[in-house]
């Protein structure tokens, strides 16, 4: 059991010196970092969307059911209040009309009795 222990401390040991430089770890998170963002502009945005939907969708675990019932019932509700209530000749409003409706005619009279002729003459229904 010592040998055992003994050639596992010269394994610890020699894995302890073949620990790379800092440069490797610094390049190595470019270079990945490089890549994530040439993959991202290879794929289309709708393909993205629906990437991230489903990760979120994942996440959320129950509450999507809550979140569902809440935009379901939201709808119903805006269907309800912009949908039309029956006929609108029972709430007192009518139908427009395509008939021209009658015209009154005015006729003018021109009254002579010491007035000027340049002024107007008055309107009078019969």
């Amino acid at each position: 059991m010592n040998k055992e222990f003994q050639e596992l401390q010269e394994l610890l040991e020699e894995r302890g010196q073949g620990v790379p430089a800092d440069e490797y770890f610094e390049e190595f998170l470019s270079d990945f970092h490089r890549r994530q963002r040439q993959d991202l502009m290879r794929r289309s945005a709708r393909s993205l969307l629906l990437e991230r939907m489903g990760v979120w969708l994942q996440e959320m675990g129950g509450a999507k059911w809550i979140y569902g019932a809440g935009a379901a019932y939201a709808l119903v509700i805006v269907s309800l209040f912009a949908w039309p209530r029956g006929n609108a000749s029972k709430e007192g409003i009518e139908p427009v009309s395509l008939e021209v409706p009658e015209q009154k005619v005015l006729h003018f009279e021109s009254e002579r009795s010491g007035k000027k002729e340049n002024e107007p003459p008055k309107a009078t229904e019969f």
